[in-house]
């Protein structure tokens, strides 16, 4: 089997991260993988898989005629079975590649994002076109908002994101050291881009609450992204510079996770929720909000506690019972570590395998 999987992301997300996880295992599955991406795409350095080749091609405009155009060449010229988009741009180009160049390779398009369908001609047409064989959600809250856009329902498929449950390394104290704190002081923190949705300043508003009554918590946020000077902002103005700490974009998360006494997640939106299974993995206790599919994964008292969105008093009330109770602390996190082992990567790969599969038998039989 030939998989062409498009992104044409630059940056490193979650999407690309879930996009690498896929193609790297592929190769383990007996399938070849080709990546379209942008020249300058990080995710081109984050592919193990000696079986990917690699295409690139120049960003423009969402409709990008040209990458349309290159999608139906690389298509016929490698014998291509099946398309894998993981974004909407990457949609829009294969939809345009059949639609108006003719390419019969059968689509299947990631949906990660926790909003409906545009309502747009545009979207109409890319969602519904026959060349879409599956779209794959990332969970039972994305298919439902999804599906009133879509007439052919069947084509709606839910793969569970996963994660790699291996790669954290325990024990040590880099943020303590790093800010010079001592060993006893708690640690909440998020890992995520610094972006609207992830609402982090309703993060910062459940900090300032905790921080009223207790003065031994730290708060981090461990990324960056378009928020971050707003972000700085509202600490500087709350005056809670001393326990409220922006460590930027890191590359050993993987390190600083299991350091963390408690994981905060305020988004308002959220496809699934990656992080909380990295949390997950990493033995670290979570208090989030229901946006998306979090709760699919973290299940009120069983594999984590859960506040409405937006509702600071809320979740700093569960962050101080999560504090303050080191047995409900634990059995959390022995819950969720648990129910990881079913949210890995390898198994992700395995059942969007399937689907693919699924899909080619399907059109084999249209012959």
């Amino acid at each position: 089997m030939k998989v062409l999987h498009i992104s044409t992301a630059t940056g490193w997300r979650g999407g690309e991260q879930q996009a690498a996880y896929l193609i790297n295992q592929l190769g383990n599955l007996q399938t070849a993988c080709f990546l379209l991406c942008p020249k300058d795409a990080a995710i081109m350095q984050r592919l193990n898989n000696s079986n990917c080749k690699i295409e690139v091609f120049q960003k423009g405009k969402a409709l990008n005629l040209s990458l349309a155009r290159k999608i139906k060449t690389l298509c016929k010229e490698n014998q291509i079975d099946l398309i894998h988009t993981h974004d909407s741009h990457a949609h829009t180009a294969a939809f345009l590649s059949s639609w108006l160049f003719g390419n019969k390779c059968p689509v299947v398009v990631s949906r990660r994002v926790d909003f409906a369908v545009s309502s747009s001609l545009l979207s109409h047409l890319k969602y519904n076109h026959s060349s879409i064989k599956k779209i794959i959600c990332v969970s039972v809250a994305i298919r439902q908002i999804t599906a009133p856009a879509i007439k052919r329902k069947k084509i709606l498929e839910v793969v569970h994101s996963g994660v790699d449950t291996d790669k954290f390394i325990f024990g040590k104290t880099k943020l303590h050291q790093e800010y010079r704190l001592p060993k006893e002081t708690f640690l909440v923190g998020n890992v995520s881009a610094l972006a609207d949705h992830k609402d982090l300043f309703t993060f910062i508003d459940t900090a300032e609450i905790i921080l009223q009554q207790a003065q031994h918590i730290h708060f981090f946020l461990i990324g960056d992204g378009s928020e971050m000077n707003a972000l700085k902002t509202r600490v500087t103005e709350k005056k809670l510079t001393a326990n409220i700490h922006f460590t930027g974009f890191r590359n050993d998360v993987n390190e600083l996770l299991p350091e963390l006494n408690l994981f905060l997640m305020t988004s308002k939106t959220e496809g699934l929720g990656t992080t909380i299974l990295d949390a997950f993995a990493a033995k670290v206790p979570v208090v989030a909000t229901n946006a998306g599919g979090i709760p699919e994964i973290v299940r009120h008292e069983q594999t984590g506690l859960i506040a409405p969105i937006g509702n600071a008093q809320q979740l700093a009330k569960l962050v101080l019972e999560v504090m303050n109770d080191s047995n409900l602390a634990n059995t959390l996190a022995t819950n969720a570590q648990q129910l990881v082992a079913d949210f890995t990567f390898r198994r992700t790969a395995e059942k969007t395998k399937a689907v693919y599969t699924q899909v080619l038998q399907e059109e084999n039989q249209k012959v």
